[in-house]
């Protein structure tokens, strides 16, 4: 193990020990990919990234061990902007923690002119400003710098002022993040419990706990203007103890309110990393918690956040460390935003809510990461909605891949795009969120089938995955439908399709094409369907699951063709699947699923015919015995296959999309640019309804 592995080894120590079992859903692969473009590597177990946003365009990489370094247009600075490793403690959760730069940092004339301030842990030298009079195991330090006056990549290191020191009992626990808030300017400062386990023990407030301990600092997130207030005489905030900074007039606990005048919101086991929304001005907390579970808070000043009495949402029992749900939650505490067991991973690492341009799919999501999942030994990037309660796991390239090492802090630049830091392969390093490149793979889909009515209209979901928003064309074709320049018999004389997002909503409906707002684009792509009665429209769509639900007006019945068009092939995304349930009857009326790969390369696919466990889905009438064929463009078959374990089954399982039924079949394939038919009938002439589906797979 390196050094900078060994560093926070002790940071999840505690969570490797203990076992639990899921308390929570597992969370999903969402549909939103990005890739990560390698920044720097070679670094000493960077812990955070943050930018001066003074129009430098630097960024100010953290290393736990005691250095701050520059990188400058992508390259790392050899002189450290700032070195302290000599006066602090690293190892396990302490070390050099948190950085953060004033806001008045690039005004010449405000008194916060080229300061930035530091959050270290360092050995117990002197008195603490606040203390519980106990033996400590170091001092967690507050401390301002000012940037050289002659060059403006390094700090002078006489120019270092204290402005908070703090006693802390045990070695862990120590938060470390600092930022100031654009909308007040205050600096906030987050610290863990203390350490140790349960927030009890030496130095922690008998039957309480620290956090739950308005009179005590730890487990707390602070607020305060660290300016010397020999430079602010005209601002109104009082003052401090120590006379080294000044505290918020709106403090919730400051003057006769019982409660530390600091503390802006308590309750917290080890508040890692936070961040403020710059649009809704949220404070959000990833606060890492014990045995169980790791939380999202939106945090509120004067608020209590549960810890130790609560962990995440469930009850914590401070006696034994056990969690359990809470039937009866008590107002007082605050529940999280987002929550997940230890199942998925075993630290929290704050991050953003994503406000920049280049991944446009994550728009408004809140990204944030886990340290390692113990079943992998690797961390994972998550997205969260905190309106609908929901975490996703990032899907990492084209081809989606498992993130490779640990993750220990996220960052942003000064437009707000996004970075990772952590541990990897080659030691220490820093990457970059960025779209996925424009891949066009699955660039048409379509399926043919019998449609009736009720529950046997022909049903196509399909899933786009990405970094953006695609135009896509749907269509539902039924009297232009013909083989061989003959009519087809039977066929739909007046489809409708409607377009469902994957909570089910309605996003629209079209009946007859020429009324879609978009027609003349229809024309000019030469999409238009040729009978006015079809059903077409051009969709904007983000990264998702949707469906596509085609019938009959008036209860119309009759052959038809629901299709998708990929038409924005230059964006940075694709559609990865489709699957279509209709009724299956014998020949010429069997069930048709097409499909064309773009050009470029070669795609590995998985098709699908799906019958007998529909009955378990409740539908009524399924198609007992499936069997699958795929065509190419001239017609020539390529494969065939009547029961999935009868041919490639070790391959079919390993992509874990092996049908549940014996009878089913399934083929997985890699094939060349070009077009390609699945043809789903019943064995010995059966009919039903059936499913079929398609998928691209990784390579």
């Amino acid at each position: 193990m390196t050094k900078s592995h060994r560093l926070l080894a002790a940071f999840v120590a505690a969570a490797l020990c203990t076992q639990s079992h899921a308390q929570l859903p597992s969370i999903g692969t969402g549909t939103i990919s990005v890739e990560l473009q390698t920044i720097a590597t070679g670094l000493n177990s960077p812990v955070e990234l943050v930018s001066a946003n003074d129009g430098t365009g630097r960024l100010f990489v953290v290393e736990q061990g005691g250095r701050i370094k520059i990188l400058n247009s992508g390259a790392v600075v050899t002189t450290p902007f700032l070195d302290v490793s000599a006066r602090i403690v690293a190892g396990g959760e302490r070390g050099l923690l948190g950085l953060a730069f004033h806001p008045e940092f690039n005004q010449p004339a405000s008194p916060g002119f080229g300061k930035l301030y530091t959050y270290t842990s360092e050995p117990v030298t002197g008195a603490a400003d606040f203390s519980d009079n106990s033996a400590s195991d170091h001092q967690s330090v507050i401390t301002e710098w000012q940037v050289s006056a002659t060059n403006p990549d390094v700090v002078d290191p006489a120019s270092r002022r204290e402005v908070m020191r703090i006693d802390q009992p045990q070695s862990n626990h120590n938060g470390g993040k600092i930022a100031f808030r654009p909308s007040d300017g205050y600096l906030y400062i987050a610290l863990g419990d203390g350490g140790a386990s349960n927030d009890v023990g030496t130095g922690h407030t008998p039957n309480l706990g620290n956090a739950q301990d308005v009179n005590n600092v730890l487990g707390d997130i602070l607020r305060i203007d660290p300016l010397d207030p020999a430079s602010t005489l005209a601002r109104s905030d009082p003052p401090s103890l120590n006379a080294k900074y000044r505290v918020p007039a709106t403090n919730p606990f400051i003057g006769a309110i019982v409660g530390v005048d600091e503390i802006f919101a308590y309750g917290f086991r080890n508040p890692y990393r936070f961040s403020f929304d710059p649009v809704t001005d949220q404070l959000i907390v990833g606060d890492v918690g014990q045995g169980a579970i790791e939380e999202v808070d939106i945090v509120e000043p004067g608020k209590n956040y549960g810890w130790n009495r609560k962990e995440g949402s469930f009850l914590f029992n401070p006696s034994n460390g056990s969690v359990s749900p809470d039937q009866s939650p008590n107002p007082a505490y605050v529940n999280p935003v987002l929550e997940y067991d230890h199942d998925d991973g075993i630290s929290v690492i704050g991050g953003f809510v994503y406000r920049g341009s280049a991944v446009p799919a994550l728009s408004g999501k809140y990204v944030f990461g886990d340290f390692l999942r113990r079943s992998t030994g690797n961390g994972r990037l998550f997205y969260g909605d905190f309106d609908k309660r929901v975490i996703q796991e990032l899907r990492i390239g084209i081809n989606p891949r498992s993130f490779s090492g640990n993750i220990k802090g996220i960052g942003i630049d000064s437009s707000d795009e996004l970075y990772v830091v952590g541990d990897g392969n080659s030691g220490g390093q820093v990457l970059k969120v960025v779209p996925i490149p424009a891949s066009p793979a699955l660039v048409n889909l379509s399926t043919r089938a019998r449609i009736e009515t009720g529950e046997n209209v022909l049903i196509a979901g399909f899933i786009l995955t990405g970094s953006a928003p695609k135009n896509i064309v749907l269509r539902g074709i039924g009297p232009s439908l013909s083989v061989d320049g003959q009519p087809v018999a039977g066929r739909m004389m007046n489809p409708t399709v409607s377009l469902f997002d994957g909570s089910g909503s309605l996003i629209g409906t079209n009946n007859d094409w020429p009324s879609s707002s978009r027609s003349p684009e229809l024309s000019q792509r030469g999409l238009a369907p040729p009978d006015p009665r079809e059903s077409a429209d051009i969709v904007v769509l983000e990264p998702g699951a949707y469906t596509a639900v085609m019938s009959g007006v008036n209860g119309d019945t009759g052959i038809g063709l629901v299709e998708l068009y990929d038409i924005d092939q230059g964006a940075a995304g694709n559609a990865v699947n489709i699957s279509t349930r209709g009724r299956v009857l014998i020949e010429p009326n069997v069930m048709i699923g097409g499909f064309i790969i773009g050009s470029g390369q070669s795609q590995r696919l998985l098709a699908r015919a799906i019958g007998p466990s529909l009955s378990g889905r409740g539908v009524a009438g399924a198609l007992q015995d499936p069997t699958l064929e795929i065509v190419n463009a001239s017609g020539t078959p390529i494969a065939f296959n009547d029961n999935w374990r009868s041919d490639q089954a070790t391959e079919i399982t390993n992509s874990q999309l092996a049908p549940s039924n014996d009878a089913e079949s399934a083929i997985v394939r890699t094939l060349s640019p070009g077009n390609y038919t699945a043809i789903v009938r019943g064995a010995a002439n059966t009919t039903g309804v059936a499913l079929v589906e398609v998928y691209r797979l990784s390579p």
